[in-house]
């Protein structure tokens, strides 16, 4: 028996969708096998009735067990969210556009040859004052 279940369903051992008789009977069942007066060497022993005692007493409350499945069940929510997400990104037809990759080299390409063209091509920086004195110079 392991008093660390993900729910209070798992730890009696009963489905989401069971009756009031079948919870009781099956913390019935759990609670004289594990009463700390049946385990008298077991330290576990109390914890494990402790955590079935809660169990059972959300369980057979209709209110608690209402609002306790309203509870366990937002994680699930979430979890199929995720889920969704992930395999949307994983969809290729989700890639970026073909424009948009476009730009992005376009851009990165200018970003770094502009600089380098002004440092290491001679005359680059100072551009002629006019045209005349542009031809002048390709005259030259």
């Amino acid at each position: 028996m392991s008093a660390q279940a993900a729910t209070y369903y798992e730890l009696l051992g009963v489905s989401r969708r069971a009756r009031s008789d079948s919870v009781r009977s099956a913390y019935r069942r759990l609670a004289q096998r594990y009463h700390p007066d049946k385990m008298p060497g077991n330290a576990s022993a109390q914890q494990v009735m402790a955590a079935l005692n809660e169990a059972y007493a959300v369980l057979s409350d209709p209110q608690q067990r209402a609002r306790y499945d309203e509870r366990i069940g937002q994680p699930r929510e979430l979890q199929r969210q995720t889920r969704e997400s992930v395999i949307a990104l994983e969809d290729p037809g989700a890639a970026w556009p073909w424009y948009l990759l476009f730009a992005t080299i376009t851009f990165c390409a200018v970003a770094i040859g502009v600089p380098l063209y002004k440092n290491y091509v001679p005359g680059a920086s100072a551009p002629a004052a006019s045209p005349a004195q542009a031809i002048t110079l390709v005259r030259k």
